[in-house]
């Protein structure tokens, strides 16, 4: 190993260390939202997650939890770690990588060429660390970091056999694309480029033709790999379990054994002739084959620990056929590529394409048919498809179609290239590389989450005037400026490889494409995702940081031409260096999670909202998956029983529910596994009967669960399905029974209504509601059941009557409803909400934390409409003291920072308690403070250009509104200064908005 070597082994382990700090520093110490607290869990008790599973980022999780040495409240810290080593150690094998490449492109051993390569590489190095999407990923436990590194690995280890020529390389390889499978399929990607640096090094002569071969060969094998290796290898050892379970009388798994000793002995077999008849290229195929195939077996955690039963265990892939459902992720809807339906295409025709089998007592049963959906109207290359409701309007909106007007396939491929392509890559793109206008999720409008670069002229084109931004864009710790200079050394990079070396330029070219445009491609997203997906192409935002590290060659050639070559290499570092500083110093605020606990204080502030032994009804990650960490990692309120709604469509699931867990008893489920079996009362459709009296829920529920053939209808296809016969449907209360129970006191007898109604809205019923149902009428009040506060409507069943707020959840209560005009938004229990919120809730962890990401801020704005609710109604009860206690607590804990003119109507009905309360101080404090952030950003809205006020309409509208609301609080609390010189913006500001 000669010296330059050694200083590049070293200069890794640096940019390693260096990223390992940057990483450290900004981890989040506990879980994060969306997955992550699923993923912690699933971890800490190698339990069964969400489908497709990741058994070898868990098993890593594991190891790294040991860490926490018993203390179960560091069991997220040390998982989280996980990602942090990954993500600096990707980074230590991106500069490895582009110093490699830099020899090839550049090769020389005198001093400046050397140290033009390792500039390069830590130019390249940096910039990635500081890259928006890398660091959100490096600091929470997600499969992404980890996925990264195996990628990195994969296209590091093909530099490395194209310098050395050993195959054991390309072996090393397939393994780790192998292990990948069992934490993402990320590295798959890398395939393709892996294809042609072996092409281009064994070609005797390079041509187009070739490369275009070797390109198609690189898809075929990463198609082999996705779909045969990991779906249908998996459906061929469950067809084998089949036969031999269902026709030759053994136990289950036993061909599936078989199938795998099978295989297992025919690669052997292979292995054993390719050696001796000296087949070479056999031989290594079949190695690489098994290492794969090795790696991949890490999914045999999923199937042991779903037979173990664990706490989670999703989907209960206990067999071969549920493991390929869960591996197929068959639970989600299929999507067209090429040729497929658009949104208002009707269906004419379902044809049975096969048979689905659930394990029964002694033998697979058949649950159901597959089928294939036949639409009277279908387009090439189908990207406008979804027929949901929402997205129709979008759909329209976007493209501007007029209702009833088809997509054709322009409009199909505009859309492509306008919203998949522009807006859901290109701008996660750009937020990377030049610039990030703010962190609020956008849909599309100018206002929020848009790429900027920084410079007027080219931002406000697309943005309208960047001049005099308010304090929502100035002071969003998302909005971060590069003035695209990590762009723009990018594209140097780019069109000096594609000059110096058009194999090193064709290669990156398809690995940048294959790990991001192609994903756009393959994966046809529809509108209005429910978070911005830009984790899912950090691939390609990988390599073209390369491209940025091969720029610092770039840029020393261009500075050679007027200085000697030492004066051009520092001048090109220099130059360079802007760009991961600029990226660092921009991104360090809205990535620095150190201190912050949100998701935690989210989850044990939603369990403390529920009296002992409640049932809590959720469905929403973020409503589910922080609770299930507190619960299964920390041991916080186990006597809570959390059920996930969404979840109840899985007989697996249902089944675990009626199993005793932590210190929360059986759900009370009176059905009987075959009643809710997989393919049995999935939906059962609603028939008017000319029912108009409300039906008892016991009645009801008898008819819905019986298998006789006069309480079921005959459906198109023959079969005989229960169905919905009422809509009105009623729970009679037994006073006397409750008030003896204990489940409520004498002093609620008044409250407590003789009977409960309520209309079921849906045109069906489905397997989670038939659940719910059951919970309800055989709970028979013995236990307290709640609903979370924020989902969609249809989740309450029909109940809102009869749900009062107790804090982050509502409470199901058979009372009397005191208003008839009260919504479930406007009711509360308020003394037992008062007790809990003041003596069992902490709020702290949304103030003390250093960056408060969207999600986070969605959870404070929750929380002020909840107090503000709270307030109010004691205030109405007469508790004007309480009232105050609440909303000092609320000030002092909650941030009060305000992100968008929609946080000012939170603020005004948080101004009106105090008002009401007598806090005249605290009161005109925020009232000033809210008319001063709205008047800002409504000056800033009054300049823009009509064609770009329009996207601002309704926030023009709001805040308006809510300044000439303030002027007439403050009026009707004696506060006349305030109110006039809120009354003279107000003039102002109308007069502005007229004149433009």
């Amino acid at each position: 190993m000669n010296n330059a070597q050694r200083i590049n082994n070293l200069l890794g382990f640096t940019f390693f260390g260096t990223a390992l700090i940057v990483y450290g520093l900004t981890m989040e110490p506990t879980m994060s939202f969306w997955d992550c607290g699923e993923f912690i869990s699933a971890a800490y008790k190698l339990q069964v997650g969400h489908q497709p599973g990741a058994p070898l980022f868990l098993m890593i999780g594991k190891a790294f939890s040991l860490l926490s040495a018993g203390n179960t409240a560091k069991v997220a810290y040390w998982t989280n770690f996980v990602s942090v080593v990954a993500s600096a150690a990707t980074i230590m094998f991106l500069f490895w990588t582009i110093t490699a490449l830099a020899a090839r492109i550049k090769p020389g051993e005198a001093k400046t060429d050397v140290w033009a390569r390792l500039a390069a590489g830590g130019i390249g190095a940096l910039a990635f660390t500081f890259s928006d999407t890398f660091w959100f990923s490096a600091v929470e436990s997600e499969v992404y970091a980890l996925s990264m590194l195996f990628t990195a690995i994969a296209f590091w280890a093909i530099l490395k056999w194209e310098r050395t020529m050993e195959d054991r390389w390309l072996v090393f390889i397939a393994l780790m694309i192998g292990l990948s499978i069992g934490v993402h399929l990320l590295s798959l990607l890398t395939i393709p480029a892996v294809v042609l640096v072996y092409y281009f090094k064994k070609a005797n002569s390079v041509n187009w033709k070739g490369v275009l071969k070797a390109f198609v060969l690189g898809c075929a094998i990463l198609g082999f790999v996705q779909f045969f290796l990991i779906q249908y290898l998996v459906l061929l050892a469950a067809k084998s379990d089949l036969f031999f379970v269902n026709v030759l009388g053994f136990a289950f798994g036993s061909g599936a054994a078989f199938f795998m000793l099978l295989l297992a002995a025919g690669l052997t077999a292979g292995i054993v002739f390719s050696v001796k008849k000296r087949k070479y290229n056999l031989n290594l195929g079949l190695l690489c084959l098994t290492c794969v195939l090795m790696g991949f077996s890490s999914y045999f955690l999923i199937l042991i620990r779903a037979n173990a039963k664990t706490n989670l265990n999703l989907s209960n892939p206990d067999n071969a056929f549920s493991l390929y459902n869960y591996l197929g992720r068959t639970n989600y809807e299929a999507t067209p590529l090429l040729y497929g339906q658009s949104f208002d295409s009707k269906v004419v025709d379902n044809t049975v394409t096969g048979s689905t089998y659930r394990k029964g007592k002694e033998k697979y049963e058949e649950s159901g048919k597959t089928y294939k959906t036949i639409y009277d109207k279908n387009e090439l290359f189908p990207r406008m498809y979804s027929s949901r409701a929402d997205h129709v309007q979008f759909y329209q909106q976007w493209a501007n179609l007029a209702e009833g007007e088809h997509p054709t396939f322009w409009t199909n491929l505009g859309f492509f290239n306008s919203y998949q392509m522009g807006f859901m890559y290109w701008r996660y793109f750009l937020w990377n590389f030049a610039g990030k206008q703010n962190d609020q999720q956008s849909q599309g409008g100018v206002q929020d989450g848009n790429w900027i670069s920084g410079i007027s002229a080219v931002d406000q084109h697309r943005l309208g005037s960047q001049k005099g931004l308010p304090e929502s864009v100035l002071k969003n710790e998302g909005h971060n400026v590069f003035y695209a200079l990590p762009l723009i050394l990018g594209l140097i990079g780019m069109v000096y490889v594609f000059r110096k070396n058009k194999a090193v330029s064709i290669v990156l070219a398809v690995l940048f494409f294959c790990t991001g445009l192609a994903i756009i491609l393959y994966l046809n997203q529809d509108p209005l995702q429910v978070r911005e997906r830009d984790y899912a192409y950090v691939g390609s935002f990988y390599a073209f940081a390369i491209w940025i590290g091969l720029g610092v060659l770039g840029l020393k050639e261009l500075a050679g031409r007027w200085a000697a070559p030492k004066w051009s290499l520092a001048m090109a570092v220099l130059v360079a260096l802007l760009v991961p500083f600029l990226m660092g110093s921009q991104g360090w605020d809205d990535h620095n999670r150190s201190g912050k606990t949100t998701a935690l204080t989210l989850a044990k502030n939603y369990l403390n909202s529920c009296e002992k032994n409640a049932i809590l009804f959720v469905t929403a990650d973020n409503d589910t998956f922080p609770l299930w960490y507190a619960q299964e990692v920390e041991g916080f309120r186990t006597d809570v029983r959390v059920v996930n709604i969404q979840y109840l469509a899985d007989a697996s699931y249902i089944s675990q529910m009626k199993k005793h867990l932590g210190n929360a008893a059986a759900l009370p489920i009176s059905m009987k596994a075959d009643t809710y079996k997989e393919g049995v009362r999935d939906i059962l459709p609603y028939v008017d009967y000319g029912l108009k009296d409300s039906v008892e829920l016991k009645d009801l529920f008898a008819v819905l669960t019986s298998d006789q053939k006069e309480d079921q209808i005959e459906m198109n296809d023959g079969t005989l399905s229960n169905f919905m016969p009422a809509r009105k449907l009623k729970l009679s209360i037994d006073k006397e029974k409750l008030l003896k129970s204990g489940a409520f006191k004498k002093a609620d007898e008044a409250k407590l209504a003789p009977v409960m109604e309520w209309a079921f809205t849906k045109k069906y019923l489905t397997k989670p509601d038939l659940a719910i149902l059951d919970i309800l009428l055989h709970n028979d009040w013995k236990r307290p059941v709640y609903f979370e506060t924020s989902v969609s409507q249809d989740t309450y069943m029909g109940l809102d009557n009869y749900l009062y707020l107790e804090g982050y959840a509502y409470r199901l209560l058979p009372y009397k409803r005191a208003n008839e005009k009260d919504t479930k938004e406007e009711r509360s229990n308020s003394d037992v909400m008062y007790a809990n919120v003041m003596n069992k809730m902490d709020f702290s962890g949304f103030k003390k934390a250093a960056y408060l990401d969207p999600e986070s801020r969605r959870v404070v704005e929750q929380t002020w409409r909840l107090n503000n609710t709270l307030a109010e109604n004691l205030l109405k009860e007469g508790k004007k003291e309480a009232a105050h206690r609440l909303m000092v607590k609320s000030v002092n804990e909650l941030p009060l920072k305000k992100y968008s003119i929609r946080d000012t109507l939170t603020r005004f009905y948080t101004i009106n308690n105090l008002y009401n309360q007598g806090d005249q101080l605290r009161a005109n404090k925020m009232t000033r403070q809210t008319v001063d952030f709205i008047q800002q950003e409504l000056m800033y809205m009054s300049t823009l250009k009509p064609e770009f006020q329009q996207d601002y309409v309704p926030d023009i509208q709001l805040g308006l509104s809510v300044m000439n609301e303030l002027a007439k609080l403050t009026a009707g609390h004696k506060e006349i200064e305030i109110s006039g010189q809120i009354g003279r913006q107000l003039k102002n500001l109308q007069q502005k908005f007229t004149q433009g």
